[in-house]
């Protein structure tokens, strides 16, 4: 899999790393047991520090996505898909608080958040 930064993005070099790596697994692209380049190997490719790579990896680590196994390597760990989805659940349902408070602040009601949000999900095209 290759993993390719945009130094001009907003999003934070380490969480464009953690990203892909997610989207790897939920795709399918990286399986259980399939090893990722050592820390210093990516950063190298990627000309970034080691520091920025490590924090990706201790990341996903924490998120139950990969686990390093010392000289051996790092690896996608078995139940990486399952952990992955569950990251991205966890993402999704505090963009929609942040959403729902922010249009309390404005003044609408539950249920007017209710009907938006109900009329803006039937539109969408799955």
């Amino acid at each position: 899999m290759d993993i390719s930064i945009l130094t001009s993005s907003p999003e934070p070099v380490y969480e464009q790393i953690v990203r892909q790596v997610q989207q790897g697994v939920a795709s399918g692209l990286l399986k259980p047991g399939d090893p990722l380049p050592t820390v210093r190997q990516l950063a190298d490719d990627l000309s970034i520090n080691r520091n920025t790579v490590a924090r990706a990896f201790k990341l996903l680590e924490d998120q139950g996505v990969i686990l390093t196994a010392g000289r051996r390597g790092t690896f996608v760990r078995d139940d990486a898909a399952h952990e992955v989805r569950r990251a991205q659940s966890g993402q999704a349902e505090r963009v929609v608080r942040e959403m729902i408070g922010s249009l309390l602040g404005t003044g609408l009601s539950r249920r007017q958040i209710s009907t938006l949000f109900n009329d803006a999900l039937s539109k969408v095209k799955s």
